[in-house]
């Protein structure tokens, strides 16, 4: 006899039965939860693999991100020191640049002034010009009211080639009116006037009590003598 069991065929001993006998089948559920397990087990384990890929690879991407960013305010920070020292430099560039045109412009100012006083100088020469030998002149003389006194400048010149120091004084004679009548004074100021041929005087004199100046007159004395003698209007105080 002959018996099948799924797809295996058995031969039984008895040769004699010719009868084929038929075994039902095996359930094969265990088979099949078996494979749906292994079939979950991949997939699991696919999606696991996954998901811890991805969260190194995240791990990852944050730790070069941070460091990119500390990176970069590193960079930021050595850029804003720099900037601040070109500032810095540019600045101090700059302060020494207006200095220099300050002082380039002071000195032009200067030179144009002294230009102008020597052409004045010639100017008055020319007016004035000299006489004899180591003869004193007055070639300028101003004279304003300042306060109770009066101020006064005045320039003297003289041709001293070789002559000898000029040694004198001065003297002011101030004409003007007190009480309202006419009155000259000779003023008790008279300071010492050395030179060999340029030199200048300014002052102030005092004023009798009540007086109003008109005019001034500045004599120049050598001894006794008028050297020189010049008679200006007094100006009225600023």
């Amino acid at each position: 006899m002959l018996v099948f069991t799924g797809m295996s065929k058995i031969q039984t001993n008895n040769m004699s039965d010719p009868a084929v006998v038929y075994v039902a089948p095996r359930r094969a559920g265990g088979f099949w939860f078996l494979l749906l397990g292994l079939l979950l087990g991949v997939l699991l384990g696919g999606f696991g693999a996954r998901y811890w890929f991805q969260g190194e690879a995240t791990r990852q991407f944050n730790t070069m991100k941070s460091m990119l960013q500390n990176e970069l305010v590193e960079a930021r920070a050595e850029l804003a020191a720099s900037q601040a020292h070109i500032d810095a430099l540019t600045g101090n560039l700059m302060v020494e640049e207006g200095t220099r045109k300050g002082l380039e412009s002071t000195l032009q100012s200067t030179q144009a002034e002294l230009g102008q006083a020597r052409e004045h100088l010639a100017f008055f020469e020319q007016l004035f010009p000299p006489g004899k030998q180591g003869a004193v002149s007055i070639r300028g003389l101003e004279a304003k009211r300042q306060g109770a006194g009066l101020q006064y400048r005045a320039i003297f010149m003289r041709n001293a080639n070789n002559a000898p120091k000029f040694e004198g004084v001065l003297q002011f004679v101030v004409e003007g009116r007190a009480d309202g009548k006419p009155l000259t004074v000779t003023l008790e100021n008279r300071p010492q006037l050395e030179f060999d041929a340029f030199q200048r005087s300014a002052g102030i004199l005092n004023l009798p009590e009540g007086f109003e100046p008109d005019k001034l007159t500045l004599n120049v004395l050598e001894g006794k003598a008028v050297r020189a003698s010049h008679t200006v209007d007094v100006a009225p105080a600023e």
